[in-house]
């Protein structure tokens, strides 16, 4: 029955998320191994050190219960109260470096196994999950008759053209899917359309629209935009230039007029008293 419930799995298959989920249960099992390892090796390791100890513990008078009661303890089903554990100092000591060694670092350092792992996984758990679903549909696939596949591949009609609107037949190859007009809005027709013959034998027409590399755009936006904020620059330095050269020659003149006002008062001053006395 658990091989039978574990075979009903592939059915996540039908949906991506829970396919990675699956997937990402199945990448942490090898971390989860890792941990059983470790719990192994802690419990023998006390198992054995508790049961060479003087002690009257009846639950662990020897390896194996020793074992039982550890795990126990490590998973919390541990029945007794450690009343009769109080009277063992030893018995308590060890019993104490268990559950710090197994519940406290063992169980956390799992959960940040855990984390680390998911979160490396989720980065390519929808791709893990696309190729989990493709591997199936070809292991599907080798079962099915080659006319019953054939019938399946008619069918779709990969042989019609498509299409896109109404008149306007596209190529074939494709599967057409109606959606509403405003899910995509587009304000640009992004089909080239070419007129002439459609004949396979004839040149593919030149069009510099199309044939325009996205780069080269990128590289005239960037040169138009470096020159005008070259030309801007210039202009705001010839302009601060200008006005400080205009505010230095006002303030010559003034200080030139002042001091030529100064001297000639001065000079008329001087020679009024000099006419005075005289």
């Amino acid at each position: 029955m658990m091989t039978h419930w574990l075979l009903l799995v592939d059915l996540a298959a039908f949906s991506t998320g829970l396919s990675a989920f699956v997937l990402i249960v199945a990448q942490v099992m090898s971390e989860i191994g890792r941990f059983l390892v470790a719990l192994i090796f802690l419990l023998l390791t006390f198992a054995s050190s508790i049961s060479v100890l003087d002690h009257g513990y009846f639950e662990m008078r020897d390896i194996p219960n020793s074992i039982v009661a550890l795990f126990s303890i490590t998973v919390l089903l541990f029945e007794d109260d450690y009343r009769t554990v109080l009277y063992e100092p030893a018995l308590l000591t060890a019993v104490f470096l268990f559950v710090l060694s197994s519940s406290i670092l063992l169980m956390n350092l799992l959960i940040a196994q855990l984390n680390n792992t998911y979160v490396f996984i989720y980065q390519d758990m929808v791709g893990f999950a696309r190729l989990n679903r493709a591997n199936i549909i070809v292991s599907v696939l080798t079962g099915l008759g080659k006319d019953y596949f054939q019938k399946f591949i008619d069918s779709l009609g990969f042989d019609k053209n498509l299409e896109f609107n109404q008149g306007d037949i596209g190529i074939n190859g494709g599967i057409q899917v109606l959606e509403p007009a405003n899910a995509h809005t587009v304000l640009e027709d992004t089909v080239i359309r070419f007129g002439g013959s459609c004949s396979e034998d004839l040149k593919w027409p030149e069009d510099s629209k199309a044939d325009q590399d996205p780069m080269s755009k990128v590289e005239a936006l960037a040169k138009k935009v470096l020159s005008k904020v070259t030309h801007d620059t210039r202009n705001a330095r010839m302009g601060g230039r200008g006005g400080s050269s205009m505010g230095g020659s006002g303030l010559s003149g003034s200080k030139d007029s002042n001091d030529r006002s100064g001297n000639s008062g001065g000079a008329s001053g001087v020679s009024g008293v000099g006419s005075g006395s005289d």
